[in-house]
């Protein structure tokens, strides 16, 4: 804040230079206007002395016209002369009002800066005024400040640097104590030969129970194996080589694992495709068998979920409501929708010989005749043998070469 301060003031002494500069140009300037004036009157008066003596010139012209043509001749080269010098200050005098008017112009403009700069450094006064009060509040705070850091210094001198002091004194006595504990330890066991073995962490009490633990362990151990040093190193050499045997047979493993993972992969790849390839058949076998009967239809396989669901739309259903169960169907016809299932299955699969029994039970006449043309028309461009079994009448049936007819006696009361 007194930097700022200190730069405002800095402007407000260049701005009142500039305006004593100024205010030095506009006296200088109202002083040549009125030089310009007193000598635009002095030519004024010039001028009218001038026309006075022109007017004279003329009367007596006038009155001597019956004089020699001598003393005309003066006067006109006289008049010649008054009227050049009229004209000469005409021109000064023009000249004169221009300089009057630039200056004139000059001076509004000076007049209407001076204004501006009176009004700017009113302004720069009033944030001048507010960085004062800002800064008063800022010597506020810092007093405030300095009598907050008195008091805790105060405070420091007296509950702080004491116990301080005593920390200071204690920490001192115990790395006193911890260096000479250091050296007797040092002389037990080397600090390298601790870290190699891993460091050691915990209290004295600690260490005190894992060394007598070791100690124990030792003994254990020294009970249990009788062998030599040379013995237990070629035991070791024993089981490295074992182990490098192990992983050699591990990492031949992983290989031929990973073969077998990556066959895995591909076979998984090629099941799901063909799988998805099988479902896409069997919905356009369905949906070819369905449509000779103008019914529209989706079939949904779930390998996931193993479940098989089929969507029917009945061409005869104004609100062409989709029916997602088959009970919603007639008898009709779910019959044949059920048979056109089977005649896609069929086409997906291979076999020599294939029947049906009494497809057509629950089938009206239209259906019944569309469901034996289907069938016939499937097995003949199959070339297997099927075999159909109906109690209903065949007679819109014709045999042929590869379709024979055959009607058992009726059974017996």
């Amino acid at each position: 804040m007194e930097q700022e301060a200190t730069e405002i003031e800095q402007i407000n002494s260049e701005r009142l230079d500039r305006k004593r500069k100024l205010v030095a140009d506009r006296d200088s300037i109202d002083l040549e206007l009125r030089q310009l004036k007193r000598k635009r009157e002095d030519e004024e008066l010039h001028l009218e002395r001038k026309k006075a003596q022109l007017v004279d010139t003329k009367k007596i012209s006038i009155d001597n016209s019956h004089d020699a043509t001598v003393d005309t001749s003066e006067l006109v080269v006289e008049m010649m002369q008054v009227k050049e010098e009229i004209g000469n200050q005409e021109l000064v005098l023009q000249k004169i009002n221009l300089k009057l008017t630039d200056a004139l112009q000059e001076e509004n403009n000076r007049r209407a800066s001076y204004e501006d700069f009176i009004e700017s450094v009113h302004a720069e006064m009033g944030s001048i005024s507010d960085a004062e009060r800002e800064l008063q509040l800022v010597e506020e705070k810092i007093h405030d400040a300095e009598q907050g850091k008195a008091h805790y210094e105060r405070v420091m001198e007296t509950k702080v640097l004491g116990p301080i002091t005593t920390a200071e004194s204690e920490l001192t006595r115990l790395q006193q104590l911890h260096q000479e504990n250091f050296e007797k330890a040092s002389t037990i066991c080397a600090e390298s030969e601790v870290e190699a073995l891993g460091g050691v962490d915990g209290s004295i009490e600690q260490l005190s129970a894992r060394i007598n633990k070791l100690k124990h362990k030792f003994q254990q151990e020294s009970r249990r194996y009788t062998e030599t040093i040379d013995d237990l190193r070629a035991l070791h050499d024993k089981k490295g080589q074992k182990i490098l045997r192990k992983q050699q047979m591990y990492a031949g493993f992983r290989v031929k694992l990973n073969a077998c993972q990556k066959a895995l992969d591909l076979r998984w790849k090629k099941f799901q495709r063909n799988a998805g390839l099988l479902k896409r058949q069997l919905m356009w076998l369905f949906n070819e068998h369905l449509g000779k009967i103008g019914i529209s239809r989706h079939i949904n396989v779930d390998y996931k979920n193993e479940v098989l669901s089929v969507e029917l739309t009945m061409p005869q259903d104004a609100s062409r409501d989709t029916i997602r169960d088959t009970r919603g169907l007639s008898g009709g016809e779910r019959s044949f929708s059920t048979l056109c299932f089977t005649l896609s299955l069929h086409g997906m699969t291979e076999a020599p010989f294939r029947a049906m029994d009494e497809f057509d039970v629950f089938m009206d006449a239209v259906s019944r005749k569309i469901s034996l043309d289907t069938l016939v028309d499937f097995a003949v461009a199959q070339g297997s043998q099927w075999i159909f079994i109906t109690p209903h009448d065949i007679s819109m049936v014709k045999a042929g070469d590869r379709i024979k007819k055959q009607q058992m006696a009726a059974p017996r009361g």
